[in-house]
């Protein structure tokens, strides 16, 4: 684990460096190196629709933006989180489900609805980029 100024944190993310938001400490940001995604309890078509795709290569800078612009917003709000990077897309563990960047859309999956904490943060950003779609999580 190691503190680190937003600042620092907003660079990291904007490189596509994986990273883990696991508290804060004054102005500081304490990060830990990230273990993967748990994807918790969705079913498995909730899954199988958020890995459809299987694309090559890096995500798009475009991606790499938003994924920063998120990261400051969800830093400056305290909360923890996680983003992860896959080829040509970005994973953003926080609350209780998790967001998935693509190229094409944005999917929102264990949420129960857009006004759940602490998508309300970051709605606006994320619409954005492109469309928005809500899974539905497991009842």
């Amino acid at each position: 684990m190691e503190k680190i100024t937003l600042q620092e944190l907003v660079a990291r993310v904007e490189r596509g460096e994986n990273v883990e938001v696991v508290d804060y400490e004054g102005n500081l940001v304490v990060v830990d190196k990230v273990k993967g995604v748990v994807k918790g309890d969705f079913s498995q078509e909730d899954l199988s629709e958020l890995k459809k795709r299987k694309p090559r290569g890096k995500p798009t800078k475009e991606q790499l933006a938003l994924a920063a612009e998120i990261a400051k917003l969800l830093a400056e709000a305290r909360q923890r989180f996680k983003i992860v990077y896959g080829p040509k897309e970005v994973t953003i563990r926080v609350g209780s489900g998790f967001i998935r960047v693509t190229e094409d859309d944005v999917r929102l999956a264990g949420y129960s609805g857009l006004e759940e904490a602490p998508l309300p943060l970051i709605i606006d950003t994320l619409r954005k980029y492109g469309e928005v779609k809500l899974l539905k999580p497991l009842k």
